[in-house]
């Protein structure tokens, strides 16, 4: 390989390799391997989890049958009231939290707090210059009015500008809790329909690709192959659930013995007195410290056994998911199940037709052989009765991977009409074999003339037959040496010859010269005694044959004695020999015959005339 060529090769191959890696990672598959580790740490710190609820929903577009689709709903009813715990948590938690102190958030407060403080001056000028203009004269009215108007727009774009830097506070992370509302008031305007219900309209929106489309082998396995990922997400999202449940549980435990510790310490507390607070009173003022002391304990108590009922609330939910989860996995993996099972039916069904197809062979082989002891025949049947049974055994294996046409006539019509013009000598070709495989077509061996070749048949295809020319030769029977393949076509639409059918009978004629000085007739006579004897034996066979043939067929018997007629020629007489012979034993015969005629000739002592090459034979 030249070293361009090398080079062109290594730059194509690097080209589909970076195509394919191209194509991999453009995939969802490839997409989830390289995403940036920025935008899992975005998902990681945000605030509320809708991982579940998205999964759930996209599990619930696969719903197909009717309990599926009731479970997908229960589904997602169940985790569109776990987001519902989870902004409540958030918000919880975003109220807690403790925001740490940088300049720019110390910026935007201050910035807050003076525009809160003018736009609560300005709501005083505009609820004062409203009543002043209620109450105000006509000449006066309309600069009441003009100041009104002024003093409601510098409002507008101060409340404008408190918006802003409350948006500018939560982007620096002083402001949780505006963050988690903004995600609870964009979930809602998302997920609710305009009647503040939960959208359940996707339930089964994607079911027709877990579903096959027919009952053939590939739409099954599509859809077999299609309720993988099913499965496998709610295996996922089911032990999910069960994590959730023991995380959930555990902190449940935890919070629950804070709380028996509060309640322990606090009933080991002296109960605080009620006492009056007069002025410089130290026993009242310790009283007064004791009763904010258990208030503060009694407040905190609550808030943990809220926390508590919350994670109750979310066990309980968690566990209703679980439990929908487990019931809509055995759904589909029974479905699933029940594909893998017409799968194999379908598997051993194709084996069984290939076996059934091989046994039909032998048995037919067997068949033929006990009815007909003739090779060829023999041959010939077994041939016909191999391509019929592999190709209906073909069939009927395809309409079980491909499954039954929607509309069979249709496409058989429209097969048929393009096979017919695209390969129309093929298929005259095809049927012109069956032509030559019937009782008057040709055999191996057999010496026949097709469109204009001359020669004997070496093999006999489904689209051709093969001849062994014997062409210019033909007088002396050699072969050229050359093979001729022709299409079986010329079966049906043309003509051949086949000089070896019959008994292999055919005539062939002879001549020769005699001077005129001489009398033909008697010669004649004695060329007729000749021939006579020497054709006797394949005359009364070829008669016998042949009235056989005439009486079957309704046609009168032929006459197979051989025939001399004379006739003038230049410089003398001619005399032409017509005699029967076997196809065969032309060229034999004929030798035999041109020994016993120049013995003839010498006896009479007459010049060897006779002429070197007859005339082509002439089949009857």
């Amino acid at each position: 390989m030249s070293s361009n060529r090398r080079a062109i090769l290594i730059i194509l191959l690097a080209i589909l390799v970076l195509t394919g890696a191209g194509i991999a990672l453009t995939t969802e598959w490839g997409a989830r391997t390289v995403s940036s580790p920025r935008a899992a740490q975005r998902a990681s710190q945000s605030p509320v989890d809708l991982s579940q609820f998205r999964n759930t929903q996209t599990l619930a577009q696969t719903a197909a049958t009717p309990q599926e689709q009731d479970l997908a709903r229960d589904a997602l009813r169940k985790a569109d009231h776990e987001v519902d715990f989870e902004f409540t948590s958030a918000l919880y938690r975003a109220s807690n939290q403790n925001v740490a102190s940088t300049p720019a958030i110390k910026a935007i407060l201050e910035r807050i707090s003076k525009d809160e403080q003018d736009n609560a001056q300005l709501q005083a000028d505009v609820a004062r210059l409203t009543k002043q203009a209620e109450t105000a004269k006509d000449d006066r009215k309309e600069i009441i009015t003009q100041q009104l108007d002024l003093t409601k727009s510098r409002q507008e774009l101060v409340e404008d500008e408190i918006d802003d830097a409350h948006q500018d506070l939560e982007r620096a992370g002083g402001d949780p809790q505006r963050q988690v509302q903004r995600m609870v008031d964009e979930y809602h305007a998302s997920e609710q329909t305009s009647g503040g219900d939960l959208d359940l309209g996707i339930v089964g929106r994607k079911a027709q690709s877990t579903q096959p489309a027919s009952a053939s082998f590939i739409s099954r396995s599509q859809a077999w192959y299609a309720l993988r990922p099913v499965v496998d997400g709610l295996n996922g999202e089911g032990q999910r659930a069960a994590n959730s449940i023991a995380a959930f549980s555990n902190t449940h435990d935890r919070l629950e013995e804070q709380l028996n510790q509060k309640k322990t310490e606090q009933s080991q507390k002296p109960a605080p007195t009620p006492r009056i607070n007069t002025a410089g009173s130290a026993p009242a003022a310790a009283n007064a410290n004791q009763t904010n002391d258990a208030i503060s304990s009694f407040k905190s108590m609550g808030v943990l056994q809220k926390r508590m009922s919350g994670l109750d609330s979310r066990i309980r939910n968690q566990q209703d998911l679980l439990t929908i989860y487990s019931q809509w996995h055995d759904l589909v993996a029974g479905r699933r199940r029940n594909l893998l099972h017409s799968l194999l039916i379908s598997v051993a069904l194709m084996i069984g037709i290939g076996l059934v197809a091989l046994l039909t062979i032998q048995i037919l082989d067997k068949v033929f052989a006990r009815i007909t002891s003739d090779p060829q025949r023999l041959l010939t049947m077994s041939s016909i009765a191999h391509i019929v049974t592999r190709v209906v055994g073909a069939l009927l294996i395809l309409l079980i991977i491909f499954g039954m046409p929607s509309q069979l006539a249709t496409v058989i019509a429209l097969a048929t009409a393009g096979l017919t013009v695209a390969m129309k000598d093929f298929i005259v070709g095809f049927f012109g074999w069956f032509v030559l495989m019937g009782k008057n077509g040709i055999r191996h061996g057999d010496w026949v003339e097709i469109n204009g070749v001359s020669g004997e048949v070496v093999d006999i295809g489904l689209f051709h037959t093969v001849v062994l020319e014997t062409g210019n030769w033909n007088d002396a029977g050699h072969p050229t040496g050359r093979r001729v393949t022709l299409m079986n076509s010329y079966a049906i639409e043309g003509h051949y010859f086949n000089f070896s059918t019959s008994g292999q009978w055919l005539w062939d004629e002879m001549q020769m010269s005699v001077p005129l000085d001489r009398d033909p007739y008697p010669v004649a006579l004695e060329i007729q005694k000749i021939v006579a004897k020497e054709t006797e034996a394949n005359t009364k066979l070829a008669e016998k044959e042949w009235s056989n043939m005439g009486n079957a067929r309704g046609v009168r018997p032929f006459s197979a004695g051989p025939a001399i007629s004379v006739r003038p020629a230049s410089g003398g007489y001619e005399i032409l020999i017509r005699y029967v012979t076997r196809a065969n034993e032309r060229h034999q015969q004929r030798g035999k015959l041109y020994e016993d005629l120049v013995d003839l000739l010498r006896r009479k002592n007459i010049p060897d005339q006779t002429a070197a090459d007859a005339p082509a034979p002439a089949s009857r």
